[in-house]
């Protein structure tokens, strides 16, 4: 079963243009990125009333003509056993036919693509940390410092970079690609990671955006 905070929003900030509905999981996250603005309420702390599916389920029935997407954001909704995901997204695919997108790291490629071939599933935002297809065995101490956690082998770096692809190849208008604009990475990064995006979209044909979503830095918001 997946736990959902009881704070739905109903947000114009995540999508340009289009009144989305913002629902966050709490299915922690193996990330602990730098100063990531949801750790706190989304991870660490223990909520004494979440929403369940049901609780969802009638909130977008109720306000279903309010918004144009939905979005599953987490943590990371993608840590939820495959059964469950299954299970809620079908029940919201049969309470309204507005476009179901998830936020995800790309963590968990398995599941994107069964969710996808199911067509439970419209669109990924996948988030591009750092250039990924430049990541060495020298780069080991800035993954720690951007994402959090320390690696021992490039493999899972390699999987993230799997994760892009796919949500390239499959994309029919509703995916992105988004980086943070961390303070302590150059310009140059940035840079890299549009190029690799340019790449996969001439590859595939596509035309998926690429975002560089502004730093916010949750010490700064609580002074």
């Amino acid at each position: 079963m997946i736990r959902y905070l009881p704070k739905l929003m109903l947000t114009l900030d995540e999508i340009k243009d289009e009144p989305s509905l913002l629902i966050h999981a709490l299915t922690g996250c193996m990330f602990h990125c730098f100063r990531c603005f949801n750790y706190e309420e989304l991870v660490e702390k223990v909520h004494d009333e979440v929403y369940e599916i049901d609780d969802v389920v009638a909130y977008i029935q109720k306000q279903d003509h309010l918004f144009d997407n939905i979005i599953l954001s987490g943590g990371e909704l993608m840590l939820a056993p495959l059964e469950s995901l299954i299970s809620d997204l079908g029940l919201i695919r049969k309470t309204t036919q507005k476009p179901v997108i998830i936020y995800t790291t790309g963590l968990e490629l398995a599941k994107m693509k069964n969710l996808h071939d199911r067509g439970l599933v419209d669109g990924y935002h996948i988030d591009m940390k750092l250039p990924y297809h430049l990541l060495t065995d020298d780069d080991y101490d800035l993954i720690e410092m951007t994402m959090g956690i320390r690696l021992r082998s490039l493999d899972l770096v390699k999987r993230l970079e799997e994760a892009l692809a796919f949500v390239v190849e499959t994309d029919a208008g509703k995916s992105q690609i988004r980086s943070v604009r961390y303070p302590f990475l150059d310009e140059t990064a940035f840079a890299e990671c549009k190029f690799h995006v340019d790449a996969l979209n001439h590859r595939y044909n596509k035309s998926t955006p690429y975002f560089i979503n502004a730093f916010i830095d949750p010490e700064a918001t609580k002074k």
